[in-house]
């Protein structure tokens, strides 16, 4: 195939590996197993945590027609202000509260004087709130008895807001800084991997001859564009199907003290990983394109994967000073801000002129490898024996033979 073939032709040719590449990986029983393992550990990491700890519960509470005034609209006003969700049902006195508690129908009671009935040991979440809710109803119906009206008692009552100032600000692992550590982590683990699937498939076509039959048809370039577009497809759709089932598991087991921005993070986490997939799916095809062997492939990739955990690591010294300016440098730069960007985004606020600079840096840098890939890759892909080095690659050198081992 020439390789002056016009860009509809060549996009073509691209979308035609790309296809075939996305259906051997989706159709591999290794994929499936995978994604089906991946989808379970992910639920099961987030339900199973909330069920200990104690996620969203849902109560029942039996109000007695003795009860304090309003206490059942007491009630519902202060389970919502904590996140939990509460049903407030009628007993016609204590008797009949207490039989609801003792036979489960209802988890607490209130009756005559603000008195609280539990089965056993009072619920360390429900209490709380119910002990609000009865001080409010007798507050107000004390108030109402020395002629306060329901404003004048609603502003007696309003909680008093005490302004904290912190001279020295102590780093705590809050549960944003949680969430930002944990899809960093997945990040690099996806980039790794998918990366490395990139690599040993070019190397096991090189080694077994296969790319020489799909060159005589195919540009270098639609070849190694289609292979890292299929692979990455294959990539974002076990990545979408995780993040899918973890925002799924989040919405129906509603943690609580979960920071605001946490489900807007999934989605964000899925555009950074394509941008960096793409970065170094391209590092990784083009110099895996210099070995000929499978055990050559790791040699060969050895400086993206140092650059991919030097990054991994500084990922983690960010996340206690995420305000530094070292930090804002990096997060900017194409090998580094796939991890650093959603790390900072998680964690202060980011102006939009960075992350629109952080994006388009990003896309420069991955056409720049993609041009500079498909020359490596066409003058390594059809080598064999020694291993090339990256400036005989780059030039089109033959690689210099190795001494013959005695």
């Amino acid at each position: 195939m020439s390789e002056d073939a016009g860009p509809a032709q060549a996009l073509r040719q691209l979308l035609l590996v790309a296809r075939r590449e996305l259906a051997v990986r989706v159709r591999g029983t290794a994929f499936r197993v995978s994604t089906i393992i991946l989808l379970i550990v992910t639920a099961a990491g987030i339900a199973i945590p909330v069920k200990l700890i104690g996620g969203p519960q849902h109560f029942t509470v039996a109000v007695t027609a003795h009860a304090p005034p309003a206490m059942a609209a007491a009630v519902r006003a202060d389970a919502k202000a904590a996140g939990l969700q509460v049903k407030v049902v009628s007993a016609a006195d204590r008797a009949a509260a207490a039989r609801l508690v003792e036979q489960g129908s209802a988890s607490a009671a209130v009756a005559a004087g603000g008195e609280i009935i539990w089965k056993a040991a009072p619920s360390s979440t429900l209490s709380p709130v119910l002990n609000a809710a009865v001080q409010q109803a007798i507050i107000t119906q004390r108030a109402a008895r020395l002629g306060l009206s329901a404003g004048a008692t609603a502003r007696l009552l309003a909680p008093v807001r005490v302004p904290v100032t912190q001279l020295h600000r102590q780093s705590q692992r809050t549960a944003r800084t949680i969430i930002a550590e944990v899809g960093m982590i997945l990040l690099y683990m996806a980039l790794a991997v998918y990366g490395g699937y990139v690599l040993t498939g070019i190397v096991e076509e090189k080694s077994s001859r296969v790319v020489e039959v799909l060159l005589s048809r195919l540009p270098p370039s639609s070849l190694l564009g289609g292979k890292i577009a299929g692979i990455g497809l294959a990539g974002l759709i076990q990545f979408l199907a995780v993040a899918a089932t973890a925002a799924v598991t989040l919405l129906v087991t509603r943690p609580s003290g979960l920071p605001p921005g946490t489900y807007a993070a999934i989605p964000m986490l899925v555009a950074w990983f394509v941008l960096g997939f793409a970065f170094y799916s391209l590092l990784y095809g083009s110099l895996g394109s210099l070995a000929s062997r499978t055990e050559d492939a790791q040699a060969a990739a050895g400086p993206v994967i140092a650059v991919l955990m030097i990054i991994y690591l500084l990922a983690f010294v960010a996340v206690a000073n995420p305000g530094a300016g070292w930090v804002t440098i990096v997060s900017m730069l194409p090998p580094s801000a796939p991890m650093i960007m959603p790390l900072r985004i998680a964690l202060v606020t980011v102006p939009a002129w960075q992350l629109a600079l952080a994006v388009v840096l990003m896309l420069g840098g991955i056409y720049g490898l993609f041009r500079a890939g498909a020359r490596l890759y066409q003058n390594a892909v059809l080598h064999s024996g020694a291993r090339l080095r990256l400036r005989e690659a780059w030039r089109g050198e033959p690689a210099r033979p190795q001494p013959a081992q005695r």
